[in-house]
């Protein structure tokens, strides 16, 4: 017999009968016996073919298996598609399948839509073909409703505990229906309670730290498949079974001769559709983030019974071309989903439903599937017995906040001393707690990486470079990737492509030297000025380069700042404390006396790495877009004039865009001086704020949030300490998107 059905289904088979005859195919399997199936190759002719990205060809490589006529212009093009891809030889028929077909087929676990008709159809012109319906055993009554995620896995875990007391084998406990949003409260809460839990997902290869250090190498890379092999040696002994998997993939697209750059998006879809076996682990809660059947001696919790709106008109065949051609739509398959949830559930014994109403500010509603069943409370029980000795005698009452400390023990702690800076700063409005730990505690652990000796080497050879007019600049290089990239094999890789954007961005620099007229230069100049404190408080910064101009009145001044990564110079978040860096530098400049008699004419970031091009069609450096500098500047034209002698033709700095009339555009970063006192005065007065917290021993958890974008909490992003300060939604501060307009309110007279 021939059993079509979802790996899961199959292994239920092979648990009930050791000794069989059967033979299993997926969906996908037997539509590549039934029809064809596409080479990976056809993936990369189609993203060429049509210059649409490998994810959206996938798409449309999946039309191909139901088009057989050309019923509008979609399909005529998709069946000329198909027809081209047939003469390559990129999607074969298997014309034995069918030859041979003489077992009857079973289909089990698998909803009936018109696809899976549409094969039956077929396949029963050869065989007999039935479908194994699930029957409803049982009836759904109730289900729990709770105010927040964290409630809901309280009450699954209080439930988990009286089934363990009663005896129930834990390996019989599931949790079903999870999703990413129930991540952080299952982490919390099953570890409070001491419940060991394992979460099963399909964890893609391109979540794993060695894929990504592959990926970053491959993007700019020249090298075609076939000379990969040094590169990937640097990679052995790190993770040989992702590295593994990397190379299996890389093997299907060996046989194109193309840089490996050119191939990164269908390398990167191919990665990400490629899938880790996880441990299995015995003694544990599993956690699944879909459903499916379980015996009856299992007990399920299906957790966030939320409506949500599964399949959407939003595939490469819309719902018109699909009812043309006789397939399910958006509709039709998730009133199909519906049935299929409810049936499986209805053959569920041990069933616990529930669902949540909020999470944070964002508010659900019950599936509608569920709309029928009574809707309970649940009483907590909080039995402190089982609860983890840290939350003293009850759970309910235990408090994540922090704990104020005394100010004279952190006077004692910091021995009077403490320095501020922009990154500390920045730690401080993103979350006061994180703040605390990383700036006052020095929690945080230094972390040699590659990418910290490849910015301190750019910033030395830039900084002798420079002081050395340009000289002897191949040298320097050499002197400075030798000293900074020759522990390992890797580096030494690296060494020699970094040595050429160096040569690159010096030869840039070179250009860009000659437009302007600020000619005093100090390199990585440490600034310093003490604060209005009751502790020895001083705002320090390290500014990677001063640039001045004297016009025989005021000494006018450029910080630059250069980076190997991306930075958003986005002035709007200043107001709640963000994107003060450039701005930091200014200000320490101004109160720290550093240039006598000054004013601001510009500050800026000099990126490389992260976006610079290889120059083509014979054009100079200066003339590719992503090259240019970024920043703010001044609006007084005569001084622009000195920054760069061709700003209003074609300048190497963003920001200056000049209309058709020779005014300023709306999008011009340019200001003038009250509107820079002004940017000085934020900037002073959020530096205020910070002084006055740490005299207040303010260092509450309060990672921030914008109100457009709930989902995203700026506060914890990259942040080290997620799993001590157990974080809750009541914690987060939601603020509003900076806008600058709205921040600098309608004075036209600054501009004036």
């Amino acid at each position: 017999m021939i059993i079509i059905c979802p790996d899961e289904v199959k292994k239920k088979y092979l648990e009930k009968s050791l000794i069989h005859n059967y033979k299993f195919y997926d969906l996908n399997e037997i539509k590549e016996k039934v029809f064809f199936k596409y080479s990976p190759l056809a993936l990369y002719e189609v993203s060429r073919k049509y210059n649409v990205k490998p994810s959206i060809a996938s798409k449309i490589l999946e039309c191909l298996y139901y088009i057989n006529n050309g019923l509008n212009f979609k399909t005529s093009k998709l069946l000329e598609l198909k027809e081209y891809l047939l003469s390559k030889n990129l999607i074969k028929k298997d014309n034995n399948f069918f030859k041979f077909l003489h077992d009857s087929i079973l289909i089990d676990g698998y909803p009936r839509t018109k696809e899976l008709d549409y094969i039956v159809d077929i396949l029963s012109k050869y065989t007999k073909v039935a479908y194994k319906e699930l029957d409803n055993k049982y009836q759904l009554k109730s289900i729990y409703a709770f105010n927040s995620i964290e409630e809901e896995i309280e009450y699954v875990c209080e439930n988990i505990l009286e089934l363990l007391s009663k005896g129930i084998d834990i390996n019989k406990i599931v949790l079903i229906n999870y999703n990413d949003e129930y991540k952080a409260p299952i982490n919390k809460v099953f570890s409070l309670f001491k419940i060991p839990f394992n979460i099963k997902t399909s964890k893609s290869i391109i979540m794993f730290p060695l894929t990504k250090e592959f990926l970053k190498f491959i993007k700019d890379s020249d090298l075609k498949i076939s000379e990969l092999n040094e590169f990937l040696d640097t990679l052995r002994n790190k993770n040989d079974d992702i590295l593994n998997q990397i190379i299996n993939v890389l093997n299907k697209y060996y046989s194109l001769n193309e840089s490996i750059k050119d191939l990164y998006d269908i390398i990167y879809l191919d990665f990400k559709n490629t899938f880790f076996k996880e441990e299995k682990y015995t003694d544990v809660v599993n956690i699944y983030n879909g459903i499916k059947v379980f015996d009856d001696d299992y007990y399920v919790f299906h957790i966030s019974s939320n409506e949500v709106n599964k399949y959407k008109d939003n595939d490469y065949l819309t719902d018109q071309d699909k009812v043309l051609i006789g397939l399910d739509t958006s509709y039709d398959l998730n009133n199909i989903d519906d049935v299929n949830k409810l049936s499986i559930l209805a053959n569920t014994k041990n069933l616990y439903l529930s669902f949540k109403k909020c999470n944070g500010d964002n508010e659900y509603i019950i599936d509608h599937i569920f709309e029928n069943l009574d809707i309970l409370e649940y009483q907590f029980k909080y039995n402190s017995y089982f609860y983890n000795k840290y939350l003293y005698t009850n759970y309910k009452l235990y408090d994540n906040s922090y704990s104020k400390i005394e100010f004279e023990d952190l006077k004692k702690y910091l021995n009077n001393k403490m320095n501020l800076s922009y990154s500390s700063m920045n730690q401080y409005f993103k979350c006061k707690f994180r703040f605390f730990l990383e700036s006052i505690l020095k929690l945080n652990p230094f972390e040699d990486k590659m990418e910290i000796k490849v910015g301190n080497m750019f910033h030395n050879i830039l900084e002798r470079t420079l002081k050395n007019e340009y000289n002897d600049y191949l040298r320097i290089i050499d002197e400075e990737s030798a000293n900074y990239l020759n522990s390992d094999l890797k580096e030494r890789f690296y060494r020699e492509k970094l040595k050429k954007e160096a040569i690159k961005i010096i030869e840039r620099l070179k250009e860009t030297g000659k437009k302007t007229d600020f000619k005093e230069y100090a390199f990585e100049e440490t600034l310093e000025i003490p604060l209005d404190s009751k502790l020895d408080l001083k705002l320090k910064g390290r500014v990677d380069k001063i640039l001045i101009y004297n016009d025989g009145t005021f000494n006018h001044v450029i910080v630059v700042d250069y980076k190997t990564g991306s930075y958003d110079i986005n002035l709007a978040g200043i107001k709640n404390g963000f994107g003060m860096q450039l701005l930091v530098y200014l200000y320490l400049i101004n109160k720290s006396n550093y240039v006598e008699n000054s004013k601001i004419a510009g500050a800026y970031i000099d990126h490389f790495l992260d976006e610079l091009k290889t120059a083509k069609n014979g054009r100079k450096y200066e003339e590719i877009e992503d090259s240019r500098i970024d920043g703010i500047s001044t609006r007084n034209r005569k001084i622009l004039k000195h920054i760069d002698k061709y700003y209003d033709v074609k300048s190497y700095i963003k920001g200056l865009d000049i209309n058709n009339d020779g005014s300023f555009s709306a999008n011009a970063k340019v200001y003038s001086d009250e509107y820079f006192e002004f940017f000085m005065n934020t900037v002073e007065d959020n530096i205020k704020n910070v002084v006055e917290s740490i005299e207040e021993c303010d260092f509450e958890i309060n990672p921030k949030r914008y109100a457009n974008k709930p989902d995203e909490i700026v506060g914890c992003e990259y942040c080290t300490f997620k799993e001590i300060c157990y974080m809750s939604a009541k914690d987060i501060k939601t603020i509003k998107k900076g806008n600058l307009k709205e921040m600098l309110g309608d004075n036209d007279e600054l501009d004036a």
